[in-house]
C-alpha cells in the first residue's frame, strides 16, 4: 500500500474548515468541527486507494505538486454534504493536495451522484 500523506496547503484548508464551521454555526463547539474534520480525514486516509479515482478538471491542476494529472474521490459524509479529495498519484505516495465539499466546489464539478 501507498503512503497517503497531506500537503501544507490542504491542511490550512482543513484547519481553516473548522474555525469556518464554528464562526458559520454548523457546530456550537471546536471539539465538534474538529470531530467532524478528523472525520473527514479518517475516511480518505483509510479509503482513497479502494474507491474509484475520477480524472479532475484542469482547473485543480493548479494544487498539485506536478501540476497536471490530478484525480478525486468522494466521501458523502452525510445527506447533504459531500466531500471530496483532490490527489496525485507518485512514485511511493498519493498527495492529497485540496479538499473541498459540494457547498463550495460543486460548480466546478459536473456532479453526478
Amino acid at each position: 500500500m501507498k503512503e497517503i500523506l497531506y500537503s501544507r496547503q490542504a491542511l490550512l484548508q482543513l484547519e481553516e474548515s473548522i474555525s469556518s464551521l464554528v464562526e458559520k454555526g454548523y457546530f456550537s463547539d471546536e471539539e465538534y468541527a474538529v470531530q467532524y474534520i478528523s472525520d473527514i480525514v479518517r475516511y480518505f486516509s483509510l479509503n482513497l486507494q479502494n474507491l474509484v479515482a475520477i480524472s479532475a478538471p484542469n482547473y485543480f491542476n493548479r494544487y498539485s505538486v506536478s501540476g497536471k494529472n490530478v484525480s478525486y474521490v468522494r466521501y458523502r459524509k452525510n445527506s447533504r454534504t459531500t466531500w471530496y479529495a483532490f490527489y496525485e498519484e507518485l512514485e511511493a505516495i498519493f498527495s492529497i493536495d485540496f479538499l473541498g465539499n459540494n457547498h463550495f466546489i460543486g460548480h466546478l464539478l459536473e456532479i453526478t451522484l
